[in-house]
């Protein structure tokens, strides 16, 4: 069952330790619920839940940070809200759970959130020197010990996309082609002001009103991970900071921005790059007219396409996650919203992310 789009609108994404480095997620996120509750049209008392999706729910993005975005945004304090970690499709799994609880009828107004700030809240910052042991455990580790070990996403994916002849200079193309297509809907945006860190020449609060692009020196470039792989700067997503945030409902009187048809979260074996990507293909029935795919590397973005038989015109068209780099829950709603805002009346389009045995799909429709 479909559930209508009232509004969804995202910060400006920038790389870490960049122009955003010195925002608190939460309070960060706060500016931008507010931003997107007023082009709803809906006050805030008329919010019934609250789900935030964050892969690093720790420190300034931990207890309970949905619930801290809600008061900090000055809304009633008892809406439910609560926060989900589904790894590297985090944000999809918050649309998720918001999707099925309107079609559920256990709310009627949601207001998602995909929380992201790299330079607040280190990637892996839950395991670093891994204080509290490893994440996992043992029986984990020893479950895949035989296959090689646990190790990062995009290495294994690196590796998967050797086996199967992606080469290094088509993944340096496909990242290039990334940050030339990429172009964001003015719409989409919210501006909100700068807090740098040391390491950038930019005043605070001084209006960011667009992505932070990056620059790729291409003669410079060598392999990143490992020496004999194939993933270079040119096809790899760093990390980013930014907040993005979608309100549904069922009941608002508000002309409707789209419709999100559906969303669901896979999940299969953690050394497959590919694995959970099973409902993708359960899912799809039917033919999008354009798909919006997270690239947190070239080489992870290109054995999805290929084994979901997807016509690559139609992928990215505007670009991608490599062009600005990767805000983790945050990217994951911009898949949906700027794909939206892009949209011609009645599109319809599908946002996925894959990595690390876990996969998020959602479809939808423009109005």
């Amino acid at each position: 069952m479909s559930v209508p789009i009232i509004a969804a609108a995202r910060s400006p994404f920038a790389a870490a330790d960049g122009v955003l480095a010195r925002w608190h997620p939460v309070e960060l996120a706060a500016v931008v619920m507010n931003a997107t509750l007023a082009r709803a049209g809906i006050d805030a008392d008329d919010v019934d839940l609250v789900v935030a999706g964050c892969a690093e729910p720790v420190g300034a993005q931990g207890a309970n940070a949905a619930h801290a975005c809600t008061l900090a945004a000055g809304w009633r304090a008892s809406i439910p809200g609560f926060v989900l970690d589904a790894e590297t499709a985090s944000g999809i799994a918050a649309l998720t759970v918001a999707h099925d609880a309107l079609v559920a009828g256990r709310a009627r107004t949601a207001v998602v959130i995909g929380l992201n700030s790299a330079s607040v809240v280190q990637p892996g910052a839950s395991a670093l020197g891994r204080i509290y042991g490893r994440p996992w455990g043992s029986a984990v580790e020893q479950r895949y010990a035989g296959l090689g070990g646990l190790v990062p996403p995009i290495t294994a994916a690196d590796r998967l996309a050797i086996a199967r002849g992606i080469d290094r200079a088509r993944q340096d193309a496909w990242g290039l082609r990334s940050l030339d297509r990429r172009s964001t809907p003015n719409a989409a945006l919210v501006t909100v002001g700068a807090r740098p860190g040391e390491s950038v020449a930019v005043q605070r609060d001084v209006p960011i009103s667009e992505d932070v692009h990056r620059t790729i020196k291409i003669d410079e470039l060598e392999p990143i991970f490992e020496r004999d792989g194939t993933t270079t700067a040119a096809g790899f997503a760093p990390a980013a900071d930014g907040v993005a945030v979608m309100v549904l409902s069922t009941t608002a009187a508000t002309e409707s921005l789209g419709v999100l048809e559906s969303a669901a979260l896979g999940l299969g074996d953690p050394t497959d790059p590919l694995g959970g990507l099973d409902i993708a293909r359960r899912t799809m029935l039917r033919s999008s007219d354009s798909w919006t795919i997270a690239e947190p590397s070239a080489s992870t973005t290109l054995l999805a396409v290929a084994e979901l038989g997807i016509d690559e015109s139609i992928v990215n068209r505007h670009g991608g996650t490599i062009a600005v780099g990767d805000a983790g829950a945050g990217e994951d709603l911009r898949l949906v919203i700027d794909g939206l805002h892009a949209a011609e009346t009645s599109e319809r389009g599908a946002a996925l992310r894959c990595g690390g045995g876990t996969a998020g799909i959602s479809y939808w429709q423009r109005s």
